[in-house]
């Protein structure tokens, strides 16, 4: 499939041998993944190579986790000592993968195929002939439309201006580094939507589906800088004024990539005061439930919940019939 962005990556017809006659009908999902870019993608790193899939994703879910050294039995001390060690960031989804055409069925085959493919290693000969040895990992760049990309550590002034309406996605080229664990893949033999018999002893699943796990490499160094110092002469002059880390400055405290993880930069702008006790009752309620709030909040689409270790964040799915 062409990584040309000016070429269309889906067409249900593209397999088919149409013999001059028109298509019966648009498929709206190719116009969304073609237009508006609702696809996601799997890049093979070693060779540069490419696969897309329409974003009929029915769960997507994130893991951040730390892990810490503990020195417990210190003479004296109620609880062990903690270590920051390192954190891990784990992404599992699933997606569908349906088909409208028998050509669109034997292509989703063919991709599903090459993304099996991005699970092997790249080989280079060795020094014998009876045995080659691994030149590079199968390392996969993961897009998941702005949900899970590679995101930029300084934006450009204009996205600065105005975040929100500058707000996009990114090129496959920024896909997020990692490992793909593992792939699961149902064709659905048994489902209620069957398979397309293209000929003797050949079918083709109308709808398959792929489950991934995958593993986040960071990129860069990422950390809080507690009173937002960039060189020595800071760290010293905050010391003097008692912005340490035990008494930090939280005006200038500072994320590394203030863009990670989703790119969502917000504006630098005062919080809206509480409603005031002037108001009507009627007031106080619509401000209650107004943009922002705690009723919107407890309404949104994706759910984060703590655990001992990190936080876990649960995407609501994105319902293939809303293309259909």
């Amino acid at each position: 499939m062409s990584n040309d962005k000016d070429t269309p990556k889906f067409q249900v017809y593209k397999y088919q041998d149409m013999k001059g006659r028109s298509s019966p009908y648009l498929d709206i999902s190719d116009a969304y993944a073609n237009n508006i870019e609702t696809v996601l993608s799997f890049q093979y790193v070693p060779t540069g190579k490419a696969v897309y899939f329409k974003a009929f994703i029915t769960a997507l879910n994130e893991a951040f986790n730390t892990s810490y050294n503990t020195e417990s039995g210190l003479f004296g001390r109620v609880d062990p000592i903690h270590t920051f060690s390192n954190i891990q960031r784990n992404i599992s989804f699933t997606f569908e993968i349906p088909a409208a055409t028998s050509g669109e069925a034997f292509e989703n085959l063919g991709n599903v195929q090459q993304l099996a493919q991005f699970m092997y290693p790249t080989y280079e000969k060795g020094y014998s002939t009876q045995a080659n040895r691994i030149s590079e990992p199968p390392l996969i760049r993961l897009k998941v439309m702005n949900l899970v990309s590679s995101t930029p550590s300084e934006p450009t002034d204009t996205f600065s201006a105005d975040p929100f309406t500058y707000y996009r996605s990114y090129a496959v080229a920024l896909g997020l580094l990692g490992t793909l664990n593992s792939i699961s893949i149902d064709h659905n033999l048994g489902g209620e939507e069957g398979v397309i018999e293209k000929g003797e002893n050949v079918v083709l699943p109308k709808l398959i589906t792929v489950t991934c796990d995958f593993t986040a490499i960071h990129e860069e160094d990422l950390g809080w800088d507690a009173g937002g110092s960039e060189d020595m002469t800071s760290v010293y002059a905050r010391r003097a004024l008692a912005a340490t880390p035990q008494n930090p400055d939280p005006a200038n405290a500072s994320f590394a990539n203030e863009a990670f993880p989703y790119g969502a930069v917000l504006a630098e702008t005062e919080v809206a005061p509480a409603a005031s006790s002037q108001q009507s009752p009627d007031e106080q309620q619509a401000d209650a439930n107004g943009p922002g709030s705690t009723a919107a909040i407890a309404g949104a689409s994706a759910t984060a919940s703590p655990t001992a270790n990190g936080l876990n964040i649960d995407w609501a799915p994105l319902d293939k019939k809303q293309v259909d």
